[in-house]
Parts: C-alpha cells; structure tokens; sequence
C-alpha cells in the first residue's frame, strides 16, 4: 500500500494567497504546504530519493527529547518521521496550527544529525519555533539532514517497516522547496 504524506494545496488556499501578498512570492510559495527548508542551498543527493522509513508517535509531547524514542531504531540513511498530531487536530492553514507547535528538542536534534539519516519529518510547522526554528533547519542541512514540514496522515502508517519516497525540484533561489512525499508500506 502507498500514502500520499503530502499536504497539498489548492490554486485558492488561504496560504497560497497568504505567499502571493509576501515581498518575494517566489521564495515564499516554497514554504506552503509539504516541503523541505534549504536555507544553505546545499544540493541534496539524489539517493535520498528513497529512504527506510521510521515513525515516532509522539502525540501530546510539546518537546520531544532522546527520552521518548527508543533512538537505536534510527539507521544511517533513514527518514525520521515524528507524529505529533498536530495536522490532525488542526487544518494546515489555520490560525491554530502554527503557535505553540510541538517541536524537537535541541539535543535530540543533534542526536538524529549523528545518525546521518537523510530527513526528518514533522506533521506540524517544524522543529523548532520563531528564530530557532531557522537555524535548526540550517544546522541540519550543514549536516546533509534535510527537514520536511507539513506532513499529513502519518497516523495511517501501520507497518513497522516502510519505505519513503521524497521528490523535490531544485530551485536557486527558493529556500524551501515544496515536494511529494509517499511512503511505501509492504
């Protein structure tokens, strides 16, 4: 079985008119929806196209730490998927959704980037919130980790084992980049 992890947007949602109104709407319609932050335009290798895929529910913990996953389950080379909830009990676009998000702690951060695995996913905005939430995502990304926002029916995964599919097009100016993410479950 395949799912669709994407939140995708409609030509009229409110977060597509929310990037139209921004400065450069270029650079900001890369941060709507289901995408991966590339701040330090780092080129991302292809072989991260498909990744082990490993999921975490973490569901009503507002700081996520090394203490509640069982981190010996993380591979070199793998997606890290974390349930938080938070698309489940907020539309992606409403007011709600974004402050006070759960978010990863600093030092399980630091923990996955040790692991080199290729991504870290969230249903929520991110990892982090307000100025370090930037530079989580740099300090990942320096380290060949990317992190995807805005996933959606991560509660549909039931395999232990699954396979992720990330696609993304390449932009030099945009410093998110909106991609497609499937996970494969055998």
């Amino acid at each position: 079985m395949i799912l669709d992890l994407t939140t995708m947007l409609t030509a009229d949602h409110p977060m597509i008119a929310w990037a139209k109104t921004k400065e450069n709407p270029h650079i900001a319609m890369g941060h709507v929806g289901t995408h991966l932050d590339t701040y330090e335009k780092t080129k991302i290798p292809l072989e991260y196209f498909r990744s082990r895929g490993v999921l975490f529910q973490v569901v009503g913990i507002a700081e996520v730490t090394e203490e509640d996953i069982d981190l010996t389950k993380v591979q070199e080379g793998d997606f890290v998927l974390f349930r938080t909830g938070r698309s489940e009990e907020y539309a992606y676009g409403e007011k709600e959704y974004f402050p006070n998000h759960p978010k990863l702690s600093l030092s399980l951060i630091e923990k996955l980037v040790e692991k080199k695995i290729h991504f870290i996913g969230v249903d929520c905005p991110g990892i982090r919130e307000h100025e370090e939430h930037q530079q989580a995502d740099r300090f990942c990304e320096r380290h060949g980790v990317y992190v995807i926002e805005n996933l959606k029916s991560l509660a549909d995964i039931t395999a232990e084992t699954f396979t992720v599919y990330t696609m993304w097009l390449d932009d030099a100016q945009m410093t998110g980049l909106r991609c497609r993410v499937l996970a494969e479950m055998q």
